[in-house]
């Protein structure tokens, strides 16, 4: 039994209206079921969905107050009005500045950017940034990517005379700011049909509103903005990422070619990945580490010198911070640790940590320990500690913290995250009230969920498929990259792979055998030691095409696993049980039936069983491990019936080069009765070394057919001499108890070292199917 680590959360689509759809745009039932979750299902949906070189993004003058906008623009540029586009220091951020002072270039203008500093000013409009602005002869500062909740800020801008256009997709407020002009999806008064653009899609829009054409040269940096910052994929963010994936693909912008290049990314076949993993996390590495500006320089810049300074730049900046990031996740989990108890929600800080990667870090702590977490660092000069949140699905950040507000002196956020600033006096209050908040959340709300979109038979995935699965992208919010599940397979292969051999490499299989499908799971690769070969192993994961020496092949990335039933291992050789004896397992127990193994063990948790008597099951395992060999298979069959657990190990002492002793026949014992007969007294000490020479017989077999004799009462010993009784009642070997034990014994040793694979399944699975207690019917019939 494995249990999964995820919850598997399976939304199966109806499959009546699937079929119709299916039929309606001539396409597999699978792929359609897919699309009808996606609600894609007309034919017009259908082409927009796949073919967006058909369509035109929607007309930017539906936003409210653009023509405001690009009135107070056009007539700064003729007037040679100084400008200043006003950003933020995220991806989404620096290429919504890249796109608008761009365009405003183009048209001429009198244009420079300013990026405010994460640690010194924070995010968003700032009363001294503005006034350094106006005092440096600024006319007019244009907002992208931030300014919609910066009310008082605005206000300020007003009373000196500066004019500002605000461009933002952030949640507004009750209260629009006080602008010349205000661009938001959600504006009140708006027009505009999708209310999910990033930043950079606004910037884009006042672009293509300045022109009067799209800009298309510049989608690109639209793509990685919006891929950035995790806006939903649907509509018209789909529309301009596909676009913009094509011209990152056939002709990119020369600041992200120069730094894909230096990443080892290769644009040309560019994805949505390309940019969540390779590029958008090296733009928003310097911003994390101090001014953002070599990102947006980057790509603004026409020279090639300057492009590879700042990609070198910012590609060593992504290095520092990764290893920050690494150093301060490692603080937080020791401080985590060290801690009495987990606590529903974790709160870790500590002096001098990085606020500018501690999102990041609060991620993998939820990742690693399934809890929300939030991490700060604390200003040892001011005392003041800034930090970010992360949560899990059942636990609302927000709402947990606006109860609390009294606590900071400022926060922000949503369910899933959260930023906070409060005096370090106060943190120990905070995860106080914040335990009390989470005190409701169960283990089960502990686990993260994952989206299964359909249940899928292995016949029904081919190269085919997954070629129409990969026209669904580009994958991000709301169009998830597809995960299935295929339940009841079979494991064939399986092995460790790669240099650390953390990752795992199999071939899923079919009961029948007739379907098979390669799979890796990176990361997994313990689970290799974790599925026995008759596990029937139900397996999520996403699908995509592996390309080998022109060979095309359907390739599963397993992600998850589940077994629902109990499984045998069979560790009888030295390798094998070298590695359980390595591994410290706390829900493992190891049965000994002889005292002498328990010193082998080390550290590993064990029980002694020495009679079938002694054995009490009180208690409960998932694993349990038969370390050496028992008198009878009858304590095997008990021990296994009583415990049923998840996962039995057998071993029974066969590393040990555990022979089984050959019982002598009748003729040996009446050789050996004759010559005691013969020679009595006979000191059998004396003359062992002559019979083993003579007979061939070890020390052991005549030990043995000695207690044989004085247990059928025909000799005795006397002061080391055996004598033989005068009357001896005619008697069977087998009546002799010592007899009927060897024979026991060397059955038991058969049985348990002999056996194959097949046979010892066969034969605890009897045992894990079976019950020691009689049930009713068995209580009737008096058995």
């Amino acid at each position: 039994m494995i249990h999964s680590k995820y919850l598997w959360n399976i939304e199966e689509a109806a499959e009546d209206k699937a079929s119709q759809l299916a039929e309606q745009l001539k396409i597999s039932l699978p792929l359609a079921k897919l699309l009808w979750k996606r609600k894609i299902t007309t034919q017009g949906q259908f082409d927009k969905f796949f073919h967006p070189e058909k369509y035109e993004s929607y007309d930017p003058f539906l936003f409210a107050e653009m023509d405001l906008a690009v009135a107070r623009i056009k007539q700064a540029i003729e007037r040679n009005e100084q400008i200043l586009v006003y950003g933020d220091y995220d991806a989404d951020g620096v290429t919504s500045i890249a796109v608008l002072m761009k365009t405003l270039r183009h048209l001429g203008a009198d244009a420079d950017f300013y990026i405010p500093n994460r640690f010194t000013e924070g995010y968003g409009p700032n009363i001294a940034a503005f006034d350094m602005a106006k005092n440096q002869g600024t006319d007019l500062i244009i907002t992208v990517d931030n300014g919609i909740a910066a009310l008082e800020v605005m206000a300020h801008a007003k009373e000196i005379g500066l004019d500002v256009i605000v461009t933002d997709h952030h949640e507004p407020r009750e209260i629009m700011p006080e602008a010349v002009a205000v661009i938001h999806p959600k504006h009140p008064k708006s027009a505009y049909p999708f209310d999910e653009l990033a930043g950079v899609g606004v910037a884009y829009k006042l672009s293509h509103a300045l022109l009067g054409e799209e800009p298309k040269e510049l989608l690109d940096l639209v793509a990685v903005g919006t891929v950035a910052d995790l806006v939903s994929l649907t509509d018209e963010n789909r529309l301009l990422v596909q676009l913009g994936l094509r011209q990152l693909r056939e002709s990119a912008n020369l600041g992200l070619a120069v730094l894909a290049k230096k990443a080892s990314l290769k644009l040309e076949e560019a994805t949505e990945e390309t940019i969540g993993f390779g590029l958008a996390p090296r733009l928003n590495a310097v911003g994390r580490l101090g001014p953002a500006d070599p990102a947006a320089d980057l790509l603004l810049t026409e020279d090639p010198e300057e492009a590879l300074f700042l990609a070198e730049e910012i590609d060593d900046a992504n290095k520092e911070r990764k290893q920050i990031v690494v150093d301060t996740t490692k603080l937080a989990m020791e401080a985590i640790e060290a801690k009495d108890t987990l606590g529903n929600v974790l709160v870790v800080y500590g002096e001098g940590w990085n606020t500018g990667i501690l999102g990041i870090v609060a991620s993998k702590l939820v990742g690693t320990y399934s809890r929300p977490a939030i991490v700060l660092g604390i200003d040892p000069v001011t005392g003041i500690a800034k930090g970010s949140g992360r949560s899990v699905d059942a636990f609302h950040l927000y709402q947990a913290l606006d109860k609390h507000r009294d606590l900071m002196m400022a926060f922000g956020g949503h369910p899933m995250a959260a930023g906070l600033t409060l005096p370090a006096e106060n943190l120990t209050e905070l995860e106080a009230k914040l335990q009390e908040e989470a005190s409701y959340l169960s283990e089960e709300d502990f686990r993260p969920a994952l989206k299964i979109e359909e249940k899928i038979k292995l016949a029904d995935v081919s190269v085919a498929f997954i070629a129409q699965l990969e026209k669904l992208a580009p994958f991000g919010m709301d169009n998830p990259k597809p995960i299935f599940l295929l339940e009841n397979m079979h494991l064939k292969g399986t092995k460790r792979i790669g240099a650390d051999k953390t990752h795992l490499k199999t071939m899923l299989a079919t009961e029948e055998n007739d379907a098979t499908l390669d799979s890796i799971g990176f990361g997994v690769g313990d689970l290799v030691d974790k599925i026995s070969p008759t596990a029937a192993v139900d397996v999520v994961g996403e699908l995509s095409i592996n390309e080998w020496n022109n060979v095309k092949k359907p390739q599963l990335r397993m992600m998850d696993i589940h077994i629902s039933h109990w499984q045998l291992f069979d560790v009888r050789n030295k390798s094998e049980w070298a590695r359980i004896l390595q591994e410290q397992t706390e829900s493992r127990v190891f049965v000994c039936f002889e005292e002498r193994t328990i010193g082998t063990l080390g550290e590993q948790n064990y029980i002694l069983v020495n009679e079938k008597a002694d054995f009490v099951a009180d208690f409960q395992t998932e694993e349990l491990v038969f370390a050496d060999m028992p008198t009878n298979i009858e304590l095997v069959e008990t021990i296994v019936r009583e415990t049923k657990p998840e996962r039995i190990f057998v071993h029974f002492d066969a590393a040990e080069g555990n022979q089984i002793p050959a019982i002598p026949d009748r003729l040996a014992f009446a050789e050996l009765y004759s010559l005691i007969k013969k020679f009595q007294p006979f000191p059998i000490e004396k003359y062992t070394p002559r019979l083993m020479q003579k007979f061939g017989w070890n020390k052991e077999q005549i030990d043995f057919m000695s207690k044989v004799f004085f247990d059928l009462e025909f000799a005795k010993m006397d002061s080391g001499q055996i004598i033989i009784n005068e009357v001896v009642e005619k008697r069977n070997l087998d009546e002799s108890l010592v007899y009927q034990q060897k024979v026991e014994e060397i059955t038991t040793r058969k049985k348990l070292l002999y056996s194959n694979y097949t046979e010892l399944h066969s034969w605890m699975k009897s045992m894990m199917e079976t019950s020691i207690y009689p049930n009713a019917e068995e209580l009737e019939n008096g058995n």
